[in-house]
């Protein structure tokens, strides 16, 4: 009998590629408001959430899923395509790694924003690709991308994927539609598969998903985690051309997702003006914050997802003294393009009044 482990592939045996312990995890305190992970925790969206959890019955815990009438209703529904146009997945994360796994080799070059979502890095390096950053530049009006030096990289290094968060995390920025566009039409000419991530629409609401058709190497990954308020349920989505999701699926799991998750989204389908009047509440809630921690003296970056960064500058330790236990935020970052700031998700302006409460007793 072996007694010792096989070699894994060659991306999996990088060194470099170490993920936080997952035995240690330590759970959320239920006595704080939960601003960290760009949740959204509108009370009245969680009444409709619910609501459709309860009116299940078992057929959604005992049997596996059946998805092609969900598939159905996310064509009718999203305005995204058809059937054949959509890819489900656990997360969009999940449409995130189908991508890598679809088209990536070792050695492949994939040029990913930094700072971005931690794991286009951890994909790249899993995959044995030769990733690319393109780093975002500080400013006085927070982080930016150089978008011709992006549009010069795709040309000069014939990557085998590109990848564009839009709106980007956890940078909050945004790359307008005619540069989107540019970079598109770049990374078609180079041979590049070109993944635009929309998990923030639509606090964003500006989207990709109808130039699909005419960028056959376009795929745009949405999340139902954000403003659909579904974080539990792990269900993201990809939108391509027809012939690049028949790919997609090659890669895909058995089941995409769970019948559980299947049913909950497929019923929330029919919510959808609860879920726009519940972007309205956070927007609304998000405006009034913004306008708050400026009053306070405060630099603030806005950000176009359902969170935004505030400079606390001297005031910092008092107020990170004052928001301890009562809300779960990030406080700082690593990077030096969002260096000073703390990041809070965006709730409705009764939430965000009891957060801007505590820091202005701070102050």
């Amino acid at each position: 009998m072996t007694k010792s482990i096989p070699v894994p592939r060659p991306g999996v045996r990088d060194e470099s590629l170490v993920r936080p312990d997952w035995t240690s995890q330590a759970a959320r305190s239920k006595g704080a408001l939960w601003l960290d992970r760009n949740e959204n925790i509108d009370p009245a969206l969680a009444e409709v959430t619910t609501g459709v959890l309860r009116a299940l019955d078992g057929h959604a815990l005992y049997t596996y899923p059946d998805l092609g009438a969900l598939y159905a209703k996310l064509a009718r529904s999203l305005g995204t395509g058809g059937a054949d146009q959509h890819v489900l997945a656990a997360g969009s994360d999940g449409a995130i790694r189908a991508t890598f796994e679809a088209f990536v080799s070792p050695g492949d070059v994939v040029i990913h924003t930094a700072p971005t979502f931690a794991m286009y890095s951890v994909y790249a390096r899993m995959y044995a690709a030769d990733a690319r950053p393109a780093e975002y530049l500080a400013s006085d009006d927070g982080p930016y991308l150089d978008a011709e030096a992006l549009i010069g990289a795709i040309a000069s290094s014939s990557p085998r994927l590109v990848c564009l968060p839009n709106p980007d995390s956890p940078t909050g920025t945004v790359v307008d539609a005619e540069t989107r566009r540019r970079i598109v039409s770049a990374a078609g000419r180079a041979g590049a598969v070109m993944l635009i991530d929309e998990a923030y629409f639509p606090f964003h609401p500006e989207t990709a998903a109808a130039w699909v058709l005419d960028h056959p190497h376009l795929i745009v990954t949405r999340s139902f985690g954000k403003a659909w308020g579904l974080a539990g349920c792990r269900v993201g989505l990809a939108v391509a051309h027809p012939d690049m999701a028949r790919i997609l699926h090659k890669v895909r799991p058995m089941y995409e997702i769970g019948a559980l998750s299947a049913n909950v989204l497929e019923n929330m389908l029919d919510h959808a003006d609860a879920v726009a009047a519940s972007v309205a509440r956070i927007n609304e809630g998000k405006d009034w914050f913004v306008g708050e921690m400026r009053a306070l003296g405060y630099k603030v970056l806005p950000g176009h997802g359902n969170f935004m960064h505030v400079a606390f500058g001297a005031d910092g330790p008092g107020v990170h003294a004052a928001l301890a236990d009562r809300v779960l935020y990030r406080r700082d970052f690593p990077n030096s393009v969002l260096a000073g700031y703390s990041r809070f998700s965006m709730a409705p302006k009764d939430i965000m009044e009891e957060v801007a409460g505590l820091i202005r007793a701070a102050a």
